[in-house]
């Protein structure tokens, strides 16, 4: 079989076929062998009860023809099939691996093998491991590590660049992550087969779709979210879902917002402030939509024990854990987001490939609380974003320039979509905000209940260091913590009376005490150990059920 190109039309779709030239040539007989296996090939479902409601893991062996699969217990399950996703097809049909517009993950029985499918977007992610013959998939890391007793390796210090390689795109991100024993990968976007001898990866359909001007990009957006819509809300599902946006006063937030409320989003919550206190609720807009809006204070993770955990055992940097404080809105429901929207919607012509590449990580940290929360996470801009390079044409034609507002912060197209909804220029998108907390850069502190569990875990580990000739980290002493305390109090004092130190000097003292104090919450938290720790404490949730684990899904709302 030579390798080809084609292009078939469907509707309104242009679909590209790509037959790959064979490595090797099976002869006849082990064709007909594997042909024969896959046949056999079929899922067995055990339900954990007291899982995380959307976890599950699959055990994959060559000489048994039953894939295993343990779940939480709300994931949906039929003989062929089971998934914790939504996507843009009739729900029934079970049909996700056949999409790349899905979101969540699922596994789906086949004649060519098990499909494993991760989410359309980079906020989601699989993982597999290879552990004394025997292949483990899932869609959790801490319960892939938990239910094989493998444990990743304390000492290496390059945990935060690995993840963050996520950012150079889906032939750029590094794979394998340092464990002990077994071999474990991180697979984003494409598929994996598994036909009873081998796990493979394939590339998730990809359709050329025709967005060549606004109407047609805004009523591709429109019609794809109507379908995600009726697959979410389907009366086959055990757990019917419905949706609830984050809302703030930025464009991709608003924009994915508007598109939402037509496809019947009627739940909305914003969190009060961003970084640094300034406003960024979205009151007035959803004012103008006619919906009603939760506010949610940002900071109120802090208040429960230990809530940091399922974020840093994510990526080690946790950066989303301001979700943690809106679980009551999450719980149960669709996430509407407008993650990737500075990639998708900006009109810098960067990023022009099909390959997925991002400006940050931002929504991944996320992804093993929303397993314990029962949440699907839908970043609208990752509709159609492969096609990055046509959309960005039409951020910089004719056809948007009235929206596209002076200065560094425009994006015209979700301009247009939100004033076309009726909502006035002034009320969003006016100044660039971020709400995220960043553990790695200091600007959040980790609180006293998980500063303490992990420096007990840091002490505990000097050896495991040493002897691995690997440059430890020592924890704050009683003297730091008391000049950090006499800073802390004298920076609320004269923010509290700037009468005292005003002028350019005055801002001179603001912006560098912020620096520093940046600095001191970063040798507070020790960011550079902190991935092993969390996920090595996450992991427990699936490992012994008899023994309370501080990760445990109880503990974290």
């Amino acid at each position: 079989m030579a390798a080809g190109v084609s292009l078939r039309r469907s509707g309104n779709l242009l679909h590209l076929d790509y037959t790959p030239t064979p490595v090797w040539r099976e002869p006849r007989f082990l064709r007909h062998f594997h042909e024969c296996r896959h046949m056999r090939l079929r899922l067995q479902l055990v339900q954990e009860p007291d899982w995380p409601p959307l976890a599950w893991i699959a055990r994959c062996d060559t000489s048994d023809p039953v894939i295993t699969v343990r779940h939480g217990p709300q994931v949906e399950t039929r003989e062929d099939w089971l998934c914790e996703a939504v996507w843009d097809g009739e729900f029934e049909s079970g049909d996700f691996d056949r999409t790349d517009l899905v979101f969540g993950s699922g596994i789906r029985l086949r004649e060519r093998g098990v499909v494993f499918v991760p989410a359309g977007a980079t906020v989601d992610r699989l993982q597999f491991l290879e552990h004394q013959g025997t292949i483990w998939v899932s869609n959790s890391m801490a319960c892939l590590l938990g239910v094989t007793g493998v444990r990743v390796d304390a000492t290496y210090d390059r945990y935060f660049d690995f993840f963050w390689s996520v950012t150079k795109g889906l032939d750029g991100y590094e794979r394998r992550l340092p464990t002990l024993e077994g071999r474990l990968e991180i697979v984003f976007f494409r598929n994996l087969v598994w036909d009873g001898a081998h796990l493979s990866e394939e590339d998730k359909p990809h359709p050329l779709r025709e967005l060549g001007s606004f109407a047609e990009y805004r009523g591709f957006l429109k019609a794809s979210l109507a379908r995600v819509a009726d697959n979410l809300g389907s009366a086959h599902r055990s757990h019917r879902y419905e949706m609830v946006s984050s809302l703030s006063s930025g464009y991709d937030s608003t924009a994915s917002t508007v598109l939402a409320h037509e496809a019947g989003l009627r739940r909305l919550f914003s969190f009060q402030t961003a970084r640094g206190g300034v406003p960024d609720d979205g009151e007035a807009i959803a004012r103008q939509l006619g919906l009603e809006l939760a506010h949610v204070n940002r900071t109120s993770w802090r208040s429960v024990p230990l809530s940091e955990i399922p974020y840093l055992a994510v990526n080690g940097a946790g950066q989303d854990i301001i979700f943690s404080s809106a679980s009551e809105q999450l719980r149960g429901r669709v996430l509407i987001s407008g993650f990737d929207g500075d990639r998708v919607w900006g009109k810098e012509m960067i990023h022009l490939e099909p390959d997925l590449s991002r400006t940050s990580d931002g929504g991944l940290s996320f992804t093993e609380h929303r397993l314990q929360l029962g949440c699907i996470h839908v970043p609208v801009p990752a509709l159609g974003a492969r096609q990055t390079r046509t959309i960005k044409a039409i951020s910089n034609g004719p056809e948007v320039a009235p929206w596209d507002v002076p200065g560094d912060y425009s994006r015209p197209i979700s301009r247009r979509i939100v004033e076309e909804a009726g909502v006035p220029r002034e009320a969003f998108g006016m100044h660039k905000k971020a709400a995220t907390n960043h553990f790695r850069r200091g600007e959040a502190v980790l609180t006293a209940q998980t500063r303490e569990a992990y420096y007990g875990w840091l002490r505990d580990h000097e050896r495991v260091w040493r002897e691995g000739r690997v440059k430890g980290t020592k924890v704050p002493g009683r003297a730091f913590w008391a000049f950090y305390r006499f800073y802390c109090q004298v920076g609320r004092a004269l923010r509290a009376r700037p009468y005292l130190v005003s002028g350019r000097f005055g801002a001179w003292i603001d912006r560098t005490g912020y620096r520093y104090y940046r600095r001191l919450n970063r040798r507070i938290n020790r960011a550079d150990h902190l991935f092993p720790w969390a996920i090595e404490e996450l992991s427990r949730v699936y490992s012994d059920p008899g023994e309370p684990a501080r990760g445990d899904p109880e503990r974290i709302p």
